[in-house]
């Protein structure tokens, strides 16, 4: 018991007591006795828009190469009432598919005049009656505000008390101090073209093994967007960073329109951050947005499948767009990115 008493005394452990005992009431007692939520039959039409366009895609080849009518009947009515709609939208740039053939194909099958209309005269081509239109799935819950309140009035004392006893540490003084942990400030363009190449990685580099790679990717709706990865070598020493965030958004509202991402890479041995700021098709056509990309690094027209170099003084970045996708809107047409996937490796240079 003193032993109990002693640790509590020392404010880390206190807050690690209390965060311990906060996420346990929060989890159990909140999140599986009192409060529970519970989804039951969740079907494609539950997903965001631009993971319904993808399982449409999927079920377009699919059906394409299986010919099954009973499964691609099934999948069609879960995408419910907005399937038709969701059609219209379909490109074979989203889809990736070499030409407009397929999903013009699968329109012509379906007969894609209304959701109720659609769905019928895919069942009478099966041979089989038009199914009912699913209802709504809805999540089933016992909802109550007492337990949030509980569990908001639980988290506002235990941080009122974790940060009076961190406060009353402070002015104690004989803090040790620790390491800086600020992420490395980007410099402009001029500087960063210095350090660029062309796009292709040098055969020495190619030699050997990659120090690190990573696989990032944003998606529309996620504003927080800010990858960043730490560089190490083989024996576990920091060489430094490197990560992709958001540069630059067009248009108003929510989620942001991101029309610019950029790419930077730190070396704990050079004295400069290069970046590079990859752009879409109409940014990349803009006058304006291109000036203000200077001034934050070296600015690119983002494409499917190129790949891009950026070398420090001791590391050499290789990154590769996997897949991208633009959204679609009221703004100029490719203009802001609905998702873009990317590789990146690091070599020792």
């Amino acid at each position: 018991m003193d032993k109990i008493k002693a640790y509590l005394k020392k404010p880390a452990a206190l807050g690690v007591g209390a965060l311990i005992v906060g996420i346990l009431f929060g989890l159990v007692v909140l999140g599986w006795g009192v409060w529970p939520l519970q989804w039951v039959d969740a079907s494609p039409a539950d997903l965001r828009m631009d993971y319904q366009r993808d399982y449409l895609c999927m079920t377009i080849d699919s059906y394409i190469k299986n010919q099954d009518s009973k499964l691609v009947q099934l999948r069609w009515e879960g995408l419910g009432e907005n399937a038709n709609a969701l059609l219209d939208t379909l490109t074979p740039a989203v889809c990736g598919f070499s030409s407009n053939t397929e999903i013009q194909a699968f329109k012509e099958m379906m007969g894609a005049t209304s959701p109720e209309a659609s769905m019928g005269n895919a069942g009478y081509m099966f041979g089989e009656e038009p199914a009912a239109t699913n209802d709504a799935i809805q999540p089933e819950s016992s909802f109550s505000v007492a337990p949030l309140m509980i569990l908001l009035l639980l988290t506002l004392v235990v941080g009122a008390v974790f940060v009076v006893l961190m406060k009353r540490k402070n002015a104690g003084g004989s803090a040790k101090p620790r390491k800086s942990a600020v992420k490395p400030s980007k410099v402009n363009a001029v500087k960063n073209q210095a350090f660029t190449t062309a796009s292709t990685v040098p055969a020495a580099a190619k030699r050997e093994p990659a120090l690190a790679q990573f696989m990032t990717t944003y998606r529309q709706g996620d504003d927080l967007y800010d990858d960043s990865f730490s560089i190490d070598s083989v024996n576990g020493e920091f060489l430094g960073e490197c990560g992709v965030g958001i540069a630059e958004t067009i248009g108003v509202g929510d989620p942001k329109k991101v029309t610019a991402l950029e790419v930077w890479l730190f070396d704990k041995n050079d004295i400069q951050t290069v970046t590079k700021i990859l752009m879409s098709e109409h940014a990349s056509n803009d006058a304006a947005i291109r000036q203000r990309m200077v001034s934050k690094g070296e600015p690119i027209k983002a494409e499917p499948g190129m790949t891009f170099v950026m070398e420090t003084a001791t590391l050499q970045l290789e990154a590769k767009i996997i897949d991208m996708v633009y959204a679609r809107g009221p703004l100029p047409e490719n203009s802001y990115f609905s998702r873009l996937t990317m590789e990146i490796s690091v070599w020792p240079k």
